[in-house]
């Protein structure tokens, strides 16, 4: 209701009533005539009066109507052109009032009127927090919103809305509210994981909050006592305790801004958001982190960056979509100590720094939200990413999870549930070895940055398959491993996310020689470089690497492009600029100006086929030196489209032979483009043979097809997207294209 305390006063001198003042005094009078009450409608505030005075006519004041917040009567009389005081009503009732003269047919001829009585309440307060608002300095906007939301308030001509309580803030009811300030909403916003919009929108956890913040009566500040014990709305106490100077403080929230009054309540504005005891925690992640006995595991899951997965709110009407809910059955630090001893670590460390650690962390997550009387003996549930499955034992011992013993139950968030565990599930640890044994990873963390790669990875791909990504949390260094084999062309890619120049890595094989080293690439105090096309067990066709160094005049960092190396044996290594390591579907965006790769070259001639960027790729070029630090190929013309370079002899072969890889030709064409189901490739000569791969955002390989000339090449049942073509034709010629898949 607006406030309006403007009291009305009517004088009717014609009518020459001045003794209906001495006789009915009152903040506001009605004259009543024949068939018509003056004033017929206004305004007054709580606790004003209104006086009737009978002018003409026989008339009654009847406000006995079903809708009034208290009912009223005036019994009959007989006006006089001197005015005949029928009484007085007092209205401490806020509301719409209608009256009547119930007599005969006067009401049916129109003798109705209406009394608005307003009153300021908890609702028109907290409007004071907004804007303009007498009271927006005392930063109390977000709380005052929420609480108009939720209970009962109508603000700018609409109600509120999200379904709260039975509590009403605009009615009869007094009550004390406690509203938190800015800077506790926004630590609450941090705590749960939630934008402003969202955590409006988190209906389960705010009307529970909120009502804890609400206290039946009005409690001024000289009323909240030390040790005094208020009872919430939402059935919990809120303690009491006033210190020495005379600061009121509850739960320990102190009040920085006291006695707000209201009509119906008076408002205090606290430093903190008041919690009440045995709600869940506000994620997943937070119970893990707030547990002494789960250390280990919270420093796996920061490790593998799971903690964003279960820091997630899914909820309705979500800005923000997040994975989730989960159930974590999360083994204890004891449990991890244990599983590394018993598979042969060095240490705990070194069992989180092996690439097992993600796949045994995604054994223990199970999407959706499973409580202890929700499990039952025999169940089996898919853990996180489909990695496995989690069957369920219950019996005389209590609750198994792949036979690791639950002995915490039931630790509930918002956005699921966690269970302890006192073993890690059992886990079965391939052994890293190949037909060429194994490769040994070595990360180190120089002193000078951040403890740790800080978001920076490293990620091993054999044949454009990732088998493992790693990180370090640490200043030293760490090892994984990874079985190889003949054959195998691997690719390490160091993703970087700033303080590069602190970060290094080494590849050995199996007999400890050292196979590359960031440390002597690339030029001091840059990023490790990354390395492409290693081959275990090297044969003789290797020698060496080139380094290739890819400019950008924009900044963008040759975005979603890249290039492909081919000898006369084919295909030997590609460079994906913004490969999709995150997951989401979408290119990683990872702008530079210059950056440097290593790749194994071979002996005799070789192509280098250019993936062309998406954006301002007229302002990409490249260039190659070979193992001995000689430019042999330069491509860097700004405003001009890099191009391929092809025959060129990296290093000499160490035969006579001679290998023809043919001529250049007309470019070839890809149509249609974009397409839902097929293209064909234009510019063969007749049945002229060639060989095409497809390859996906994240550089894995999706199709290989073979032909002749203008044969279709089918792309049906791809999802959606962009992807790489590269055409292999004639003897040893190749070309790169971008198709876009409906």
């Amino acid at each position: 209701m607006k406030i309006n305390s403007l009291k009305i006063f009517v004088l009717i001198a014609s009518m020459g009533m001045s003794s209906a003042w001495a006789q009915c005094e009152a903040d506001a009078t009605v004259y009543l005539t024949d068939f018509l009450f003056t004033p017929n409608e206004f305004t007054i505030s709580v606790g004003e009066t209104v006086a009737f005075v009978n002018a003409e006519g026989t008339h009654n004041v009847d406000g006995t109507a079903e809708d009034n917040p208290v009912s009223f009567f005036l019994e009959e009389t007989v006006g006089n052109i001197d005015g005949v005081c029928m009484g007085s009503v007092t209205f401490d009732v806020p509301g719409v009032y209608t009256f009547t003269s119930s007599i005969g047919v006067q009401p049916e001829l129109g003798m109705t009127g209406t009394i608005i009585v307003d009153a300021e309440t908890l609702c028109d307060v907290m409007l004071s927090f907004w804007g303009s608002g007498e009271n927006q300095d005392m930063d109390a906007y977000a709380s005052a919103y929420a609480f108009q939301s939720y209970f009962g308030c109508s603000f700018f001509g609409q109600s509120g809305g999200f379904p709260g309580s039975n509590v009403s803030l605009e009615g009869l009811d007094e009550y004390t509210l406690f509203l938190p300030h800015g800077p506790a909403i926004e630590g609450l916003q941090e705590l749960m994981n939630l934008n402003s919009f969202d955590l409006l929108y988190f209906t389960e956890g705010m009307v529970a909050g909120l009502s804890y913040h609400i206290v039946p009566g009005v409690y001024l500040a000289e009323d909240l006592q030390d040790g005094a014990l208020l009872p919430t709305v939402e059935g919990q106490n809120i303690a009491v305790s006033v210190d020495g100077e005379g600061t009121v403080m509850l739960n320990g929230a102190t009040i920085l801004h006291e006695d707000i009054e209201a009509f119906n309540g008076v408002i205090h504005v606290i430093d903190e958001v008041l919690v009440p005891s045995g709600y869940p925690g506000a994620t997943t992640w937070d119970v893990i982190v707030q547990s002494p006995e789960h250390t280990v595991l919270e420093e796996a899951l920061l490790a593998e960056n799971l903690d964003q997965a279960l820091r997630g709110q899914p909820i309705l009407n979500d800005n923000e979509p997040a994975e989730g809910p989960f159930t974590v059955f999360a083994p204890t630090d004891d449990a991890f100590f244990a599983l590394a001893e018993a598979n042969g670590f060095e240490s705990v460390d070194a069992l989180l720094s092996s690439q097992f650690i993600d796949d045994i962390l995604h054994a223990h997550i199970v999407p959706g939200v499973y409580e202890s009387v929700d499990l039952f003996n025999g169940m089996n549930l898919s853990s996180y990413n489909n990695s496995g499955t989690v069957n369920i034992t219950v019996d005389d011992d209590g609750i198994q999870a792949n036979t690791a013993p639950v002995i915490g139950a039931d630790m509930l968030a918002y956005n699921g549930v966690v269970h302890s565990l006192g073993e890690v599930m059992p886990f079965d640890f391939p052994a890293p070895e190949g037909t060429c044994g194994a490769w040994t990873i070595t990360m180190t963390c120089g002193n000078g940055g951040p403890s740790g790669w800080d978001g920076a990875s490293l990620h091993v791909l054999v044949d454009g398959n990732e088998v493992a990504s790693e990180t370090m949390l640490n200043i030293g260094s760490e090892s994984f491993f990874i079985p190889v084999d003949i054959g195998d062309r691997i690719d390490v890619v160091y993703n970087e996310d700033g303080w590069g120049q602190y970060h290094d890595y080494s590849i050995a094989d199996s007999d400890g020689n050292v196979v590359f080293s960031s440390d002597d690439s690339g030029a001091p105090g840059d990023d490790p470089c990354s390395v492409y096309g290693l081959e275990p067990c090297e044969d003789m066709s290797s020698c060496g690497l080139m380094e290739v160094t890819f400019f950008d005049g924009d900044g963008y960092g040759w975005y979603a492009g890249g290039m492909a190396f081919y000898s006369d044996e084919g295909l030997e290594s590609q460079i994906f600029f913004n490969p999709d390591f995150d997951g989401d579907g979408y290119f990683d965006y990872d702008g530079f100006s210059s950056r440097t790769a290593m790749v194994n070259v071979w002996e005799g001639e070789v192509d280098f086929v250019v993936i062309m960027p998406v954006a301002y790729a007229d302002q990409c070029g490249y260039q190659v030196k070979n193992p001995d630090g000689d430019l042999v190929v330069e491509d860097n013309v700004l405003g001009q489209l890099p191009g391929n370079a092809l025959n060129v002899v990296v290093c000499e072969p160490k035969t006579s032979a001679t290998t023809n890889l043919g001529t250049e030709r007309a470019p070839l064409l890809l149509h249609p483009n974009p397409t839902a189901a097929s293209f064909r490739l234009q510019g063969f000569q007749g049945q002229e043979s060639w060989e095409v791969q497809l390859i996906g955002l994240d550089g894995k390989r999706i199709l290989e097809r073979s032909g002749v000339g203008a044969e279709p090449v089918s792309v049906e049942g791809l999802p959606s997207g962009l992807y790489h073509v590269i055409v292999q034709f004639g003897e040893g010629e190749a070309q790169g294209f971008r198709l876009v898949k409906e």
